[in-house]
């Protein structure tokens, strides 16, 4: 317990001086400009690396800007694209591996490339408001830098890419705004932008689709089942990716504080936290040395949709690719998001199924009382607990979310089954209760008609029947499987018809009709 306080300590702290800085926005913003105007210390206390090779600062190129010759001792190409990487906020004063990894990345995958690594760590090694309001003066840093190579070494601004890390990806934010829309940056990519001092405020205020020509964020903690949120949770790029819904990732667990605590000290505290928050730079990595696993996102309204499989369409730029080699469209101001499942380490790559489940006697949502398995020409699913969720009420279609981490190939069979997670008194509740003929009750049943499946990746849709009959009868602790349905491609039985074979076996009353062709569509 003593870790868990320890760790609220921390970010009620990080409230708390974030409300005084904001009590005292002007007084500070006043200060900053006067010690710009007075002694440009600040300036000079952000540095700029070229990367060549290696895994510490040590082995990078100091470049001076307004200095021409240190362009020529770094080798820097000036035929070549530049990407900058600006970390974020730091506990420590030290330089995270994860800058290198993503440099050697980005080498590795382009080759013809220029990487600097902009180093403002005297700035960001602050008590957080005050590295927050820093983030401004490294933004304007780094647009002296690119105004000098534009005019030295006429630097195409569209051949720029910034990349920054939670306050990095503002301070990337504030370096685009210095430059007028005919010559705006090509690209901005904000690794989960960070949340406290930026949630909520004015576009100029922090990263917005008006500071590149294309921004796109990958948004990993934004907010936690226990309340935390270290990173932003509104969109604020072109293209904003939510992976888990933008919550803590797989993986990532908050039981680990104790063991880090115990291993690190104090210093466990941020390395759980970061888990979560440095997921969106290694989703990242991901994207540029495994191309063969692209991962695929999907626009949706929110997180509690996409679960309940409602949003795996990618007709009209519905859908999008997480990282690198994300498509640069205009959603024209829609302000959804792109959600995606990912694995708990590399590669984060799943399958998305959508499950579509018609069921006859089913009256309220169940949670985690079935459980779906999938079996292709490659290979088969684990059992999946599955979360009805009722799409169509007139017609009883349910629908939920199914990612898989393994590629299955055609798929060939579903099969369903009652975990008995919940107790039978409260099936017997949820269930429509049929009486027979003779006037007792029948035993407790759930009456599926057939199963839909649509993969998100291939976009391709599937049906799946009873073996035997038109209805499947699914009791507690069974299991049944649904093979593919002979005349899928075709339209299913008519509503008339399948009415007629639910009355005739006493499943269903007059009054609930089935539309079997809004079942068809998403």
């Amino acid at each position: 317990m003593k870790a868990i306080t320890t760790i609220f300590s921390f970010f009620i702290l990080i409230q708390i001086e974030a409300a005084k800085a904001e009590g005292n926005a002007t007084d500070h913003v006043e200060e900053l400009e006067l010690e710009n105007e007075v002694k440009l210390p600040l300036v000079v206390k952000t540095t700029f690396h070229m990367h060549l090779e290696g895994s510490l600062l040590e082995d990078t190129c100091l470049i001076k800007p307004f200095q021409p010759d240190t362009l020529d001792m770094c080798n820097y190409n000036t035929s070549n694209p530049l990407v900058i990487i600006i970390h974020g906020w730091t506990m420590n004063g030290k330089m995270e591996e994860w800058v290198f990894k993503l440099a050697s990345a980005l080498k590795t995958r382009l080759e013809h490339l220029n990487v600097l690594i902009i180093d403002w760590r005297p700035l960001a090694f602050q008590p957080y408001p005050t590295a927050a309001k820093n983030a401004r003066q490294v933004g304007l840093d780094v647009a002296n830098l690119l105004m000098w190579l534009e005019e030295t070494m006429q630097l195409s601004m569209d051949k720029v890419h910034l990349i920054g890390y939670s306050l990095g990806a503002h301070a990337a934010g504030f370096a685009g705004s210095h430059f007028p829309k005919a010559k705006k940056l090509g690209r901005i990519t904000g690794l989960d932008p960070a949340g406290p001092n930026f949630e909520g405020v004015p576009a100029p205020d922090r990263l917005s689709p008006d500071d590149a020509k294309f921004v796109d964020a990958i948004h990993t903690f934004a907010k936690s089942s226990i309340g935390i949120a270290v990173g932003i949770r509104q969109t604020v790029g072109h293209a904003d990716f939510y992976p888990n819904g933008g919550y803590f990732q797989p993986g990532c667990h908050m039981t680990d504080i104790y063991n880090n605590v115990y291993q690190y000290g104090l210093e466990g505290v941020p390395k759980t936290i970061k888990c979560a928050h440095q997921r969106a730079i290694h989703l990242f990595i991901d994207s540029l040395l495994k191309q063969d696993q692209e991962m695929i996102a999907y626009r949706c309204r929110d997180d509690r949709a996409f679960d309940q499989g409602l949003c795996l369409d990618c007709r009209k730029d519905r859908c999008n690719t997480l990282g690198y080699d994300v498509r640069k469209v205009h959603t024209g101001g829609n302000s959804k998001g792109l959600y995606l499942k990912t694995g708990p380490q590399t590669p984060f790559k799943v399958y998305h199924y959508q499950i579509k489940i018609l069921v006859m006697n089913l009256i309220e949502r169940v949670k985690d009382s079935v459980s779906i398995a999938l079996t292709g020409s490659e290979g088969e699913s684990q059992y999946f607990p599955i979360t009805l969720s009722l799409e169509h009420p007139e017609n009883k279609t349910y629908s939920s979310l199914v990612a898989v981490g393994s590629m299955l190939g055609e798929l060939r069979a579903v099969r369903l089954r009652w975990t008995g997670k919940e107790d039978w008194s409260s099936w017997w509740r949820r269930v429509t209760t049929m009486m027979s003929r003779g006037g007792g009750a029948n035993e407790t049943e759930l009456i599926v008609s057939k199963i839909r499946l649509k993969c998100g990746e291939s976009q391709e849709k599937k049906w799946f029947c009873g073996q035997t009959a038109a209805v499947t009868h699914l009791k507690p602790s069974q299991e049944h499987e649904f093979a593919r349905c002979q005349h899928a491609s075709k339209k299913k039985r008519s509503s008339r018809h399948l009415q007629e074979t639910i009355r005739g076996q006493q499943l269903a009353k007059p009054s609930h009709r089935i539309k079997t062709d809004q079942f068809e569509t998403d």
